[in-house]
């Protein structure tokens, strides 16, 4: 008596220490039983009953754990409630089987399930020493904890095999769980400890961590043939078989099952959700009833299917199976408030816009955190249904269809995703809407359904969603007011193509286009060796624009670029004859490529300054790269101001006016091309008195021009109005004498045209000569300076120059100890050394050069200064 009352106190004592029950009901995880936490116990506590994390330290890992003996031939149970996504950093390890107390430890021996990860899954793993060493046993399904609130229980079962069983409820009630896989292993059968290792990367992820009905048991050998528990067709040619267990590789043996009626056994079998199977027979059922027999067909245990249990009758009737687009979600109401003209709660509108009429059985409609499954609810074909919830309904049976649905997937406001799933779990529709869907933020702001427009567009999303347009605030149970079938007569064109940067060509199209044939970057074929574009991105929110990028393109080509098999929104395709479009890479600009022509910074009361450019080259160039600048002491640039943000084409020996008023300059003077102007938000500052314009391109300066008020025609009464001209294209801006007053011929100003004061180059072989030997300084645009030239064989010369009369009288000194380039000019502009007006008559210029040798050389040339009769 005394030997078996010993024994029976050891056998209870052995099972009260090797088992596990812990539901927190006493608000305490430090005794019955004893949990050891990281950080002295810190890192996690009890709340409502529930084991919650309590780490709030970023990048860090922590963990719990309480003793156990029960390895082997045990079944592990618990509860938990992970409140985010999971991911390769935020993630949790169950240790089922663990030879070390502390969990953090580098080398531990055992198993456990990992609940979340880079693929979102419920997993079981082995662990032998270091992390390194983890081998995958289970895979789970990939995606199952990919949301922002997972609730589940997990079951794990060991056998006296040693076979593990992984099991999963993701409803969180554990009435519901699906088999993830079996495994075998043996390698560990001894225990100390069972706990939790929790890693996590930022705050987003701090107190989110819930877990509940811990339970570890001793496993009851199965001893229970499965049973077959319902055969159903899923189509003519699949019929789905249930069992009430888990069952083996047997159940994947196409021998293994028979249907009557000459069917026999499938071609193949394949693995369902849970424990069903999916047959799949080669000839197509006809409507009838069925019996379907299954032998040799096994549990986890090795325990064969039986008859009675192995058979199961179904019947098959053709129905129609609803295709992806059959019933679409047409319109939602996700911010009722503030309320415009229909009920203050939610709901969404579904419609039928098949040919059938569709039974919704067991279809789902979910959002990321809750699922609603419809009742035995018919929608016939062209049939609106509003779906609200079930307190709702009441509010919504006077606009048409209603059906109340409980859980309700709440809408968020921002946005969410939205899905409509067939009994068969086909996706039938899915709708992730954002709130700039609205494109409308009055709208935006509450009181407005956004509806959809064309259920048979190609295009989805933003293109394809809008706010209501009705007066009530939306069009339950009824068309759509945005509604349009997205024809339309004018077809699909290429508009423009536009270099954005040196790698970047943007395409225009007259209207929407299919984004995701849009962004197929073998749609997109450029001439000249550039060929296909590295990627394509279409440009939201309209997806009129896409943006084409490659690897390089080469300067000074003129490319055309095809865009073929491009949709709208409708399916049309672009048509070969409107998907081409030309763009133009120009040569960067050197110095010299364009120049000062005019500037006019001393404007008219109320009028607008200009600066006018010329394209010095032979070819095209592009105003994207230029910038108008000035300077300030000693020489460093200031305020440049960028001639055209887009690519903007300057065309061989063009003028093109740069001003912020171009129509005031056009009122207040000629313009012979009204087309060469540039409208700028603003230019630099360009002082009445004196002050410098700059031409800039890649930080380098293309052309610079120092002014002065005191360079415009001396007999001038008044210079406001009157801009400075450029004389000559081949002399420096700063020469002296090649900038002058605009001709009063003229107004005064020549924007857009050919200056007024510009002189051809003359050739000369002479050391020194003049352009013309006559000059009327009357400020009439023609001949009013005498240009004196001079060209020799190397720089650095110094020159005197001075005019006397045919007498011998000085007149005036135009150059003292002047150094010279090679080659260039000077004028006179027929005024005396006083700042008077020489009389006319017969003048002698006197040119005297000399180099460092000391080697002089004298010119005279003789002028004549007229004036009009």
């Amino acid at each position: 008596m005394k030997k078996c009352l010993l024994f029976s106190l050891l056998f209870c004592s052995y099972f009260a220490f090797g088992q596990l029950h812990d539901g927190f009901d006493d608000g305490d995880f430090t005794a019955n039983p004893a949990w050891v936490a990281s950080n002295s116990g810190n890192d996690f506590t009890v709340s409502n009953g529930q084991l919650q994390s309590n780490n709030e330290t970023a990048s860090s890992t922590f963990s719990i754990g309480t003793a156990n003996t029960l390895a082997t031939s045990a079944v592990w149970e618990f509860w938990c409630n992970l409140q985010f996504n999971t991911s390769s950093p935020n993630y949790v390890d169950v240790y089922l089987v663990s030879n070390q107390t502390d969990l953090l430890n580098a080398n531990i021996n055992g198993y456990f399930v990992r609940l979340g990860d880079t693929n979102d899954e419920v997993s079981l793993y082995k662990r032998s020493g270091s992390k390194t060493s983890l081998v995958k046993l289970i895979d789970g399904i990939d995606g199952i904890l990919n949301t922002s609130n997972n609730r589940l229980k997990v079951r794990v079962t060991r056998t006296e095999a040693n076979t593990f069983i992984l099991e999963r409820d993701i409803t969180g009630l554990g009435t519901s769980y699906v088999t993830e896989g079996t495994a075998t292993d043996a390698t560990y059968t001894t225990t100390s400890w069972f706990g939790l290792y929790i890693a996590q990367s930022t705050s987003s992820f701090f107190k989110k961590h819930f877990f509940d009905d811990f339970s570890i048991s001793a496993y009851t050998p199965d001893v229970t043939p499965p049973k077959l528990v319902s055969a159903k067709a899923i189509d003519a040619q699949h019929i789905e078989a249930t069992f009430n267990e888990a069952v083996d590789a047997t159940a994947l043996q196409t021998a293994n099952y028979s249907v009557n009626k000459g069917y026999g056994n499938p071609a193949t079998v394949t693995a369902g959700t849970g424990n069903t199977y999916i047959l799949t027979f080669t000839n197509p059922l006809a409507e009838d009833s069925y019996q379907i027999t299954v032998t040799g067909v096994k549990d986890i245990a090795g325990n064969a299917i039986t008859s009675p249990d192995n058979t199961a009758t179904f019947i098959y009737t053709a129905p129609y199976i609803a295709k992806p687009g059959d019933v679409v979600i047409n319109e939602l109401f996700a911010d009722p408030s503030p309320q415009v003209d229909l009920p203050g709660v939610e709901f969404i509108e579904l419609w039928n816009v098949s040919q059938h009429t569709i039974n919704l059985k067991n279809w789902k409609y979910s959002d990321p955190t809750s699922t609603a499954t419809l009742p035995d609810m018919a929608i016939n074909a062209g049939e609106y249904l509003i779906l609200c919830a079930k307190a709702d309904t009441l509010e919504f049976k006077p606009f048409g269809k209603t059906l109340g649905i409980s859980p309700w997937p709440s809408l968020n406001n921002a946005g969410d995703n939205l899905t409509l799933k067939s009994d068969l779990g086909t996706i039938i529709n899915q709708v992730n809407y954002a709130d700039s869907w609205y494109k409308d933020d009055t709208k935006k702001a509450g009181g407005w359904t956004l509806e959809l427009i064309d259920p048979a567009a190609t295009c989805s999303g933003i293109q394809n969603w809008s706010a209501s347009n009705d007066v009530s605030g939306g069009t339950p149970g009824r068309q759509n007011s945005v509604y349009t079938t997205g024809t339309t007569a004018e077809p699909l064109k290429l508009l423009t193509a536009a270099l954005v940067d040196s790698v970047t060509v943007r395409l225009t199209f007259n209207r929407f286009v299919d984004s995701l044939i849009a962004a197929n970057p073998a749609n997109y074929s450029v001439n000249n060796g550039l060929g296909q574009p590295v990627s394509a991105l279409p440009v939201a929110p309209n997806f009129e624009t896409v943006d084409l990028k490659f690897t390089s393109v080469t300067r000074g080509y003129n490319y055309q670029v095809a865009a073929n098999n491009i949709t709208d929104c409708s399916g049309s395709i672009i048509a070969s004859t409107a998907n081409t479009a030309n763009f133009f890479y120009a040569q960067k600009l050197a110095k010299g490529d364009i120049l000062i022509n005019e500037v006019l910074f001393n404007a008219r009361t109320g009028g607008a300054k200009f600066v006018e450019i010329y394209n010095n080259t032979d070819h095209e160039l592009d105003l994207h790269n230029l910038y108008l600048a000035t300077t300030k002491a000693p020489d460093s640039l200031v305020t440049p101001k960028q001639v055209s943000a887009t690519s903007l084409l300057f065309q061989p020996k063009a003028y093109m006016v740069l001003t912020t008023d171009p129509d005031n300059v056009k009122k207040e003077y000629q313009t012979q091309n009204p087309d060469a102007f540039i409208k700028m938000a603003s230019l630099p500052s360009y002082p009445t008195s004196e002050g410098v314009v700059v031409l800039v391109s890649d930080n380098k300066r293309i052309d610079q021009f120092n002014y002065s008020a005191d360079m415009h025609f001396p007999l001038l009464k008044d210079v406001k109005g009157v801009s400075l001209e450029r004389s000559s294209f081949s002399r420096d801006a700063n020469a002296p004498g090649n900038f002058r007053s605009a001709a009063a011929s003229v107004g005064y100003a020549t924007p857009g045209y050919k200056n007024s004061q510009y002189a051809e180059d003359a050739s000369s072989t002479e050391e020194v000569y003049l352009t013309s030997k006559t000059f009327s300084p009357d400020n009439d645009g023609f001949e009013d300076v005498l240009l004196i030239n001079y060209q020799f064989d190397q720089p650095g010369r110094v020159l005197n120059a001075t005019v006397y009369s045919d007498k011998g009288v000085l007149i005036n000194k135009l150059a003292k100890n002047l150094t010279l380039a090679s080659s260039g000019s000077l004028t006179w502009d027929g005024l005396d050394q006083y700042g008077d007006k020489a009389p006319v008559g017969v003048y002698i210029i006197y040119f005297e050069t000399f180099d460092t040798g000391g080697h002089l050389k004298k010119y005279r040339k003789t002028c004549v200064l007229a004036a009009k009769l």
